[in-house]
């Protein structure tokens, strides 16, 4: 579980550099930039849950 979290983690430091990286250089890529930030905090709150819900946490 723990790896799982760390790879929605991952993926949203990934989804906002990209998201970064389109908002200053004005493009589109499949997503607008705010498509990509609201991804990355998804990824993270998903994480987040995972985590809370973890049973060896306890």
């Amino acid at each position: 579980m723990k790896s799982i979290c760390w790879g929605l983690i991952g993926l949203a430091a990934v989804s906002f550099v990209m998201g970064t990286w389109l908002a200053f250089t004005k493009t589109a890529f499949m997503l607008d930039p705010v498509g990509f930030w609201r991804g990355a905090v998804g990824f993270l709150a998903f994480a987040i849950a995972l985590r809370l819900m973890d049973e060896s946490r306890r």
